[in-house]
């Protein structure tokens, strides 16, 4: 249940550059490992070569000629190349030089037979020392090295001594045999750069499936994660939502007994003010779960624009209540973000502040932060500080994970769910921001995050306000007798509900299942209000219906009622002079509305 911010794949150049980076160290690795049987067996066919040549033509060059292939060989053998790790384009870069520098030593000193055991005097023994390099070529061309530049110029470093002293002091035929070495090496050349390419390729495929295989398993552990996360979501939720479940239900079961056997009405009114408190937990809870499922299923896309920030921070201090909530915030302070996400961060972040503050007041304030690299050069810290309980060290890591309430360990509902901090989490990923939290026990909390300013001159649109209260009628009117209600609601079980609340309160309520049977057979002239469900069957939902009655009699006062009444569905609401109600419907809002309709219904006093 954790989304996972989106972030952009790397470039295909990127990519590519990094796979062949991976290639080139693997095949730096390959031509620098351990030969020790190979570099045994050609070091005892050098031997051989020189004995060979020490008796035919002079053992004092034979001599030096296997003293440089020893030391060489030493070399090789016991001093081996180090390579860095890890490799960077620079280092694999030097690795690569000193490889080629000692791969060019090396066929340099076994080349060197090719003018210390080079008779002039025999053209036998110059036909097969010729014979014996080309045979060293053809052996060693592929086991000296697999990096394309350091083989090609190890060949050339092997053929060429015995090349130019064969050109310039051998017999014919020992020039003849130059001459195929000239070709052998133009061919071993094109011969070492197919098989590096080959190579590569294969290697190449090696680590594509390498990758492939670790990718399929980092998914297999995200996959497991994710289904381990929302196990733990569903049965943190499930927990949660038979709490409230179970107390309506016994809480029922007692009212129904008291009732049954004349309880006096204080008992009476103490079970359902009870009955009230579970219902409001449940509605926050669902309401939570709703949320956070929109933010996940990104129902609502982002819109960025430029926001005002201090109008906004005045409005939420508004709405926690007088003297609880202190501003601070420049007047120029300009964002670019979008305003219903960063409405939601703001009113869920105060509403955790506050809930933790009994006492004191949560601030809300604003600074002007730099940020190099961006279009304006700065940003807005937006912080929301309170002087509540605070929250110890090894805590702050979990608070802002699914269902999680420090302090709260009995899970006491009228505490809250630990869902506050889960959607804050969740819209901050969305906007990409990250939130941070400072704070220590008894010394408050405060929660940050930083905001993109605006460009200068970008006129600033205000955060969509929650629709404007109408002035709120006399709580102590009474509903006029026969007050003709339009009630449209497919569901039964809150068609009879709401009905039985109706009739309770003397209202004349005309249930229709159906848009279509409302329009075809309801009295909309004499109706005074009208409840319309947004999701209903058939050709229209419960706006369309609302937009033909309000046509049909302008006057009439029509109510939104749904489950999942967005802000953008307040608006339409609040533009079009309507109401919005979100299920489950609270009794002292729906007798607010029919005390408008009624109000509104009533002719004017004549002078």
């Amino acid at each position: 249940m954790t989304p996972t911010p989106a972030s952009a794949a790397p470039p295909a150049d990127a990519r590519d550059g990094d796979h062949r980076f991976a290639i080139q160290c693997e095949v730096l690795r390959l031509s620098i490992r351990p030969l020790g049987p190979v570099l045994l067996v050609q070091y005892l066919l050098n031997c051989g070569v020189a004995a060979l040549f020490a008796w035919q033509f002079s053992p004092v060059r034979a001599l030096v000629w296997l003293a440089l292939v020893t030391g060489v060989t030493v070399m090789r053998g016991f001093f081996p190349q180090r390579l860095p790790e890890p490799f960077t384009p620079a280092t694999l870069r030097a690795a690569q030089r000193q490889h080629t520098l000692r791969t060019a030593i090396w066929e340099l000193a076994h080349g060197l037979a090719g003018v210390l055991l080079f008779n002039p005097e025999r053209p036998d023994l110059q036909l097969l020392l010729g014979l014996i390099l080309m045979g060293m070529t053809l052996s060693s061309a592929f086991s000296v090295s697999f990096y394309t530049p350091a083989t090609q110029l190890a060949i050339t470093l092997l053929l060429a001594p015995v090349i130019v002293t064969g050109l310039w002091l051998g017999a014919p035929v020992m020039m003849a045999v130059a001459v195929i070495g000239i070709g052998l090496t133009a061919m071993m050349w094109k011969l070492v750069a197919d098989h590096s390419r080959q190579l590569e390729e294969n290697i190449g495929l090696r680590l594509n499936e390498r990758t492939l295989r670790e990718q399929a398993l980092a998914g297999l552990r995200a996959s497991e994660q994710a289904q381990a996360e929302r196990l733990r979501f569903f049965s943190a939720a499930n927990h949660d939502l038979r709490q409230p479940v179970m107390a309506i239900g016994l809480q029922a079961e007692v009212l129904r007994q008291q009732l049954q056997h004349g309880t006096d009405s204080a008992a009476v009114q103490h079970t359902v003010a009870s009955l009230s408190r579970a219902q409001q937990a449940l509605e926050g809870l669902t309401n939570q779960l709703l949320e956070i499922g929109r933010i996940e299923a990104a129902v609502d896309p982002l819109r960025p624009a430029a926001v005002a920030l201090a109008p906004l921070l005045n409005e939420l201090a508004r709405q926690a209540g007088e003297g609880r909530v202190a501003v601070r915030c420049p007047a120029d302070a300009v964002a670019w973000t979008d305003t219903v996400a960063l409405r939601r961060v703001l009113s869920n972040l105060l509403d955790n502040a506050l809930k933790f503050t009994p006492r004191g007041r949560v601030l809300l304030a604003v600074r002007a932060r730099r940020r190099p690299g961006t279009d304006t050069g700065r940003a807005w810290r937006v912080e929301v500080r309170d002087s509540g309980i605070g929250i110890a060290a090894e805590s702050q890591t979990r608070v802002f994970d699914d269902f999680e309430q420090v302090g709260n360990v009995e899970r006491n509902l009228q505490h809250g769910h630990g869902l506050g901090l889960a959607i804050v989490r969740r819209l901050a990923g969305q906007l990409g921001i990250e939130v941070a939290l400072r704070s220590a026990p008894g010394k408050g909390s405060v929660f940050s995050f930083e905001l993109p300013a605006a460009r200068p001159g970008a006129a600033a649109v205000p955060a969509p306000a929650l629709p404007v209260a109408m002035d709120e009628p006399d709580a102590d009117a009474v509903l006029r007798p026969g007050l003709a209600v339009l009630v449209v609601e497919d569901n039964i079980v809150v068609a009879d509900s709401l009905s039985a609340l109706l009739r309770h309160w003397h209202v004349a309520p005309r249930i229709y299942a159906s848009a279509a049977e409302a329009l075809a057979l309801a009295d909309l002239d004499a109706l005074d209000a009208a409840l319309c469900d947004i999701r209903l069957p058939g050709a229209f939902n419960g706006i369309a219906l609302a937009e033909r009655l309000a046509q049909r009699k302008p006057t009439l006062t029509i109510a939104l009622i749904s489950a999942d009444i967005t802000e953008a569905t307040q608006q339409l609401a609040a533009t079009r002079g309507w109401h919005a109600l979100r299920k489950p419907v609270q009794p002292d809002a729906l007798r607010r509305v029919l005390l408008r309709a009624q109000q509104q219904q009533q002719p004017p006093s004549s002078p």
